[in-house]
């Protein structure tokens, strides 16, 4: 039974005792009207019982109006003593009344202030988004308006104009990728994508991921070494999770120098299957491996390579949502490995 519950039953108890009284109050009257003859003596009696119970009854309905008077002025006290943030710590381990209501009334003070800390929080997540977004918006739109003012102001050689409207179409491109990736990014954050894992071959999976990065690996002269069992599989749905790869390995392929590595193995565990990138790149320091998974976010040394800082969130969120997990092993200047690790069983 609840503090709620009690305090209703307190009533319940008044208004008992005053229902009886006034039922005896009735029966005694109507002895002395209709019940005839009534020797003198018997009537002596009857009004002492009557007046007994008169008595009793009083006295219990102001012994528990006393107490419920006590009670409602306690809880009003330590309501206002949880208000003002006094935990009321000298009530909390007594079996009485007031300390059910008490801890009642702490436990919906507790989630009121959990939902007013979680709007906060989903209030200033969005001012941060908005803001986000407008700087990654910021430049491509910047350049775009600069060099196509700059087309229709200037008299310019054919060759200038051909070197800004390529300017331009890789200033659009960038746009196009951003809003496929802030669209990926919402969808995935609503819970409006939904992944569909089945028994796949993980090297296919990774073959495709392979892909995405393929071309501009052999343009910087990095090799790209895959060492992954043809008969590996496991439960995920490889079309999420290649771009999730493909997210890890792009990152890998910018900050990995001429020359490097890139190697892509896999391993089978008891509960998870273990995916690795490893690369012979740029690190990360430790003190930011939280940190690369958040979304835009960027190290100060990586500021020169092109990018948006949306990658490797949307990794997390891929595999994530398929129960998995990733974990990140680096030492700046000499390489970062990225382990994804996906469930044996479908999440």
């Amino acid at each position: 039974m609840n503090g709620w519950e009690a305090a209703g039953n307190m009533k319940k108890i008044i208004r008992l005792f005053l229902t009886a009284f006034h039922f005896l109050a009735v029966c005694g009257g109507s002895i002395f009207l209709f019940v005839q003859p009534v020797s003198f003596a018997a009537k002596v009696i009857l009004c002492a019982v009557l007046w007994g119970l008169w008595a009793a009854g009083m006295g219990s309905f102001l012994y528990f109006r006393n107490q419920y008077v006590k009670y409602s002025g306690d809880v009003c006290r330590y309501a206002q003593q949880i208000m003002e943030g006094n935990p009321c710590s000298e009530v909390q381990n007594q079996e009485t009344l007031t300390s059910k209501m008490v801890m009642e009334l702490k436990k919906t003070g507790e989630i009121l202030e959990y939902k007013a800390s979680a709007t906060e929080k989903e209030k200033a997540e969005t001012q941060q988004l908005v803001s986000d977004i407008t700087h990654q918006l910021k430049t491509p739109v910047t350049n775009i308006k600069m060099y196509g003012d700059t087309l229709c102001e200037e008299e310019l050689s054919g060759e200038e104009v051909r070197q800004f409207v390529q300017i331009i179409v890789q200033q659009i491109s960038k746009l196009e990728f951003l809003i496929d990736a802030l669209s990926k990014m919402s969808r995935l954050e609503s819970r409006m994508m939904h992944m569909h894992p089945d028994h796949c071959k993980v090297n296919r999976t990774v073959s495709q991921a392979i892909d995405t990065v393929a071309s501009r690996a052999k343009e910087k002269g990095i090799e790209l070494q895959v060492n992954v069992r043809e008969t590996l599989e496991v439960c995920h749905d490889s079309k999420w999770t290649a771009e999730a790869l493909g997210n890890i390995l792009d990152n890998a392929v910018k900050y990995t120098e001429s020359g490097g590595k890139i190697i892509v193995s896999a391993r089978n565990l008891e509960m998870y299957v273990v995916i690795s990138v490893s690369d012979t790149g740029i690190g990360i320091d430790s003190g930011h491996y939280n940190q690369i998974f958040q979304r835009f976010y960027r190290e100060a040394k990586a500021a020169k390579t092109e990018g948006l800082g949306i990658g490797l969130y949307l990794a997390r969120q891929i595999i994530t949502l398929q129960g998995g997990y990733i974990k990140v092993r680096s030492k700046a200047g000499y390489g970062t490995e990225f382990e994804v690790f996906l469930p044996r069983r479908a999440a």
